[in-house]
C-alpha cells in the first residue's frame, strides 16, 4: 500500500554525490512524484543543492522539488556569503556542518565519512568545526548566519552538531526571531540526544526529525517502539518524519518512506499522526500552504 499521498521528504540525497547514492536526482524526482508526494528537498553534503533543484523542477512536473545548503568545509564552512547567496537563490534549510563537524569527526576518529558508508572520492583532512569558542559562547559568525536566514523563509537545521551545540544554537536562534528551526536526526548515534533535551528544544519551538535511517541495520541507533514513545512525548505537531535515505545500499527514499510509515502503524501511530508528520508539519517547515 502507498502511504506517500502528499508527503514531504526534507532531508534526501541523491547523485551526483561524494557518496554513492541509489537514485540521482531526476530518480529521486521521478519516483517521489509517482508516488504521489508533495515535494523534496534535496540535500549534499558537499555543495548547495539549489540549482539542482531548479534544473530538476523543469523536468520533472507535478512535484515540487527545492534545494538545501549544508556548512561543510567544501562551502567555506561557517561561511555567510554561502548561506547569503543559497537564501535568495530559494534554499529551504539551510544546515549547519555535517561531515565537517567536530562532533562528527570525534564520532568516526577523525574521518569526514562514515564507517558505514566510504566516500567515492578523496576527502582532504579535517580539523572539525564548532559553532562554539573556547568559553562556550556561539562564535560571532554564527550570529551573522542566524540573522540571514531570520526572516528569509529558510530554515536553520542543525547538522551533525553535539547536543549540547545543538541546544545552545536552538535557544539563540529562536530568541535572536528565527522563525522555523529543526533538530537533525536526534536519535540518530552520531549526534544522538536525550528524549529529555528533544523534549525541551520543541518546546522552544524546534521541529524535531524522526528519521527512517536511524532504524537501518548498520545505521541501528534506535528500536521503533521507542521512536514512537518518543514521538509521543515531544508531542506529533513538533515532529517530522523523513528517510535521510539515499544510500546505494538501502532501498530507494520513496520506498524508504512507505516501510518507514508502515513501521510506525505497526507500533501503534495512526494515519492521521502520521499524516501531520508526514505531509502537515514539513509544509509549514518549509513554507507551503497546509
Amino acid at each position: 500500500m502507498n502511504y506517500l499521498k502528499g508527503a514531504i521528504d526534507i532531508h534526501v540525497h541523491s547523485s551526483p554525490s561524494i557518496f554513492p547514492r541509489s537514485v540521482d536526482d531526476l530518480e529521486l524526482a521521478e519516483l517521489a512524484q509517482q508516488a504521489g508526494m508533495r515535494a523534496i528537498v534535496l540535500k549534499a553534503h558537499e555543495e548547495s543543492t539549489v540549482s539542482r533543484a531548479k534544473l530538476v523542477s523543469k523536468v520533472v512536473q507535478g512535484i515540487e522539488v527545492y534545494g538545501s545548503l549544508v556548512l561543510n568545509e567544501y562551502v567555506g564552512g561557517l561561511n555567510p556569503y554561502a548561506v547569503d547567496l543559497a537564501i535568495q537563490q530559494g534554499a529551504k534549510l539551510i544546515w549547519m556542518p555535517t561531515g565537517s563537524a567536530k562532533n562528527h569527526l570525534d564520532h568516526y576518529g577523525g574521518k569526514s565519512d562514515y564507517n558505514e558508508q566510504k566516500s567515492s572520492v578523496r576527502l582532504l583532512p579535517q580539523k572539525g568545526i564548532t559553532i562554539l569558542s573556547e568559553d562556550g559562547q556561539l562564535l560571532p559568525v554564527v550570529y551573522d548566519i542566524i540573522d540571514l536566514v531570520k526572516g528569509s523563509g529558510a530554515a536553520l537545521a542543525t547538522g551533525h552538531l553535539s547536543p549540547r551545540e545543538t541546544r545552545i544554537l536552538v535557544e539563540a536562534a529562536i530568541a535572536r526571531g528565527v522563525e522555523k528551526v529543526l533538530v537533525a536526526h536526534p536519535d540518530l548515534k552520531i549526534n544522538k540526544m536525550d528524549l529529555a533535551l528533544q523534549c525541551e528544544l520543541a518546546n522552544m519551538g524546534a521541529y524535531v526529525e524522526k528519521s527512517m535511517l536511524t532504524l537501518m541495520p548498520l545505521w541501528k541507533s534506535i528500536e521503533p517502539d521507542e521512536l514512537v514513545r518518543g514521538i509521543r512525548q515531544i508531542g506529533v505537531a513538533k515532529c517530522i518524519l523523513q528517510t535521510d535515505f539515499g544510500q546505494a545500499n538501502h532501498p530507494v527514499p520513496t520506498e524508504g518512506f512507505n516501510q518507514f510509515i508502515q513501521i510506525l502503524l505497526r507500533h501503534g501511530m495512526t494515519e492521521k499522526e502520521v499524516e501531520q508528520m508526514a505531509c502537515v508539519n514539513p509544509a509549514e517547515l518549509i513554507g507551503l500552504p497546509t
